[in-house]
């Protein structure tokens, strides 16, 4: 008898499987309690999906993946303005906007890729993310700011900078999941994020001031 396979199961365990790997990260996550999350038997996920991984990857996708990466690096070539970061600027226009939204359409998404890829093909996703925006604003920085010393100082706190922020992603959309609780959260914290990016530039300039 031919196996029939339905798209709405196959729907369910997609769901389930990525409520799961955001809530307790892919290393830790079971198909048995994905199978449990989704309302079918554990033997049912193995007749759409052959291992873990495969399902993992299916979520995960490489396009998501440049798709994050690339909407990032605009982000970042945005701060780049010649007058400095503007504090009455909208979190939800522009570069900065297109990037929200990505991270509102793909919550649980953006989660697991932070935080919770461990034992993944992307488990070191994280770290580059952060190495990758770190070389590219102090080049930023360079080129905008050819005057300025780039310190070692200025290099650990650009990372340090871009370390806590990243936390601060994976925290509000951990914490919220409404759309307009999280575009209050991030423009709370980017109207934070800014003003000490703003005081650290101009620290960055005349050190011996402060």
């Amino acid at each position: 008898m031919v196996q029939v396979l339905k798209d709405s199961v196959r729907e369910q365990i997609f769901i389930a499987a990525e409520e799961q790997f955001a809530k307790v990260g892919f290393k830790k996550a079971t198909m048995g309690a994905i199978a449990q999350a989704a309302g079918v038997a554990t033997g049912t996920i193995y007749k759409y999906f052959k291992t873990k991984k495969e399902l993992f990857q299916l979520i995960i996708t490489d396009d998501f993946v440049e798709e994050f990466s690339s909407l990032t690096r605009n982000r970042v070539a945005a701060f780049a303005q010649s007058e400095g970061l503007s504090l009455g600027q909208s979190a939800m226009t522009g570069e900065a906007g297109e990037l929200f939204r990505f991270w509102i359409r793909n919550r649980r998404k953006v989660i697991i890729i932070l935080a919770r890829a461990e034992g993944s093909k992307h488990e070191k996703f994280a770290q580059k993310y952060i190495l990758n925006m770190t070389a590219q604003t102090i080049e930023q920085a360079r080129q905008q700011f050819p005057e300025m010393n780039i310190t070692n100082t200025f290099r650990f706190m650009v990372n340090k900078i871009l370390t806590e922020s990243v936390r601060g992603i994976v925290a509000i959309l951990d914490n919220f999941e409404d759309e307009k609780a999280i575009c209050e959260a991030f423009a709370a914290s980017t109207t934070y994020q800014l003003a000490g990016i703003n005081a650290f530039i101009a620290w960055s300039q005349h050190p011996g001031r402060f």
